[in-house]
């Protein structure tokens, strides 16, 4: 990577909401059918084994600029009242390279008029790998003579998710530790809390409005507020709009085959004084819901 390359990286990351990146660790636009991504309790609430695989490109065109890849797979287990699930996630920008690993365990308690409960935990590691070759200095620093530099922690989380047939509310601490020690100057290190919650309201009988939010809370750091607007046409497509931190606007879109198969797009830009003009983002989704256990069926759902 050019130095010039890495100051435009360095400053979207510090400079915009590119720190949830940069900072707080990845965020996903397509995490609204799949809150696994942040929070365990969310584990195999749907009553059905489901796997989602998303990939995300930040600032096209910039060089280092964030690639991040995710798998998730889960399933219910024993009357459904059991989720299991398993989470990796690789996320690369500039020098940096970081893998993830996440298992997860959820209870789910069954409630009046379809609504449910469910606490769930994780535990897992995170390996960071720091590859100062990618750099091409014009003057050699002799603090970045090593090559790479490894770095990894073990941590667990905890969440909460309460869902009924029209509107859901969360709240987890994925990695309760804070690990701030194995590097003083990075926030992605600290404790963070995420709450998540969302509402389906008929409109007409073909069409139906899903507004969420999502906020994530780090000390001594900028709170992440992410909302979200979506239709949903003829129980088939979604589409909608999203508004991160006041700086990044973007449009999503889901299209789901059948009963069981979305495939997910979505599409932001920041519009402040950095990015105004360039650097966009684009995020993929394939999810695949499907009835393999006993107890497990595939119906409609609008989280």
């Amino acid at each position: 990577m050019k130095v010039k390359q890495a100051i435009i990286v360095s400053t979207l990351l510090i400079g915009t909401n590119g720190v949830a990146f940069g900072q707080l660790g990845p965020v996903f636009g397509q995490y609204l059918f799949n809150q696994a991504l942040f929070n365990p309790a969310y584990t195999g609430v749907n009553d059905a084994f489901h796997a989602t695989a998303i990939s995300r490109q930040q600032w096209i065109g910039v060089e280092g600029a964030p690639v991040t890849n995710a798998l998730n797979v889960t399933s219910s287990f024993i009357d459904n009242k059991i989720g299991v699930g398993l989470l990796m996630i690789n996320d690369q920008f500039g020098v940096n390279n970081n893998t993830e690993i996440q298992a997860m365990y959820s209870y789910q308690i069954e409630m009046l008029n379809s609504r449910s409960l469910s606490f769930g935990l994780q535990t897992g590691y995170t390996t960071y790998q720091f590859d100062f070759s990618k750099l091409n200095l014009e003057q050699p620093d002799q603090a970045l003579q090593t090559t790479t530099n490894n770095t990894s922690e073990t941590n667990f989380g905890a969440g909460v998710y309460f869902q009924s047939k029209n509107y859901y509310a969360g709240i987890s601490i994925p990695k309760i530790l804070n690990n701030n020690e194995l590097d003083k100057s990075r926030s992605r290190f600290n404790q963070k809390v995420y709450m998540s919650g969302g509402i389906v309201l008929d409109q007409f009988i073909l069409l139906k409005f899903k507004p969420s939010a999502l906020l994530v809370f780090v000390e001594g750091e900028m709170a992440i507020i992410d909302l979200n607007a979506q239709f949903l046409l003829v129980d088939a497509l979604w589409v909608g709009a999203s508004l991160r931190n006041f700086s990044t606007i973007g449009i999503n879109g889901q299209f789901k085959f059948k009963s069981n198969l979305r495939l997910g797009y979505s599409f932001e830009l920041p519009f402040n004084e950095i990015g105004n003009t360039a650097f966009s983002t684009h995020e993929l989704m394939v999810s695949i819901d499907l009835a393999l256990f006993k107890g497990q069926g595939v119906g409609v759902r609008y989280f």
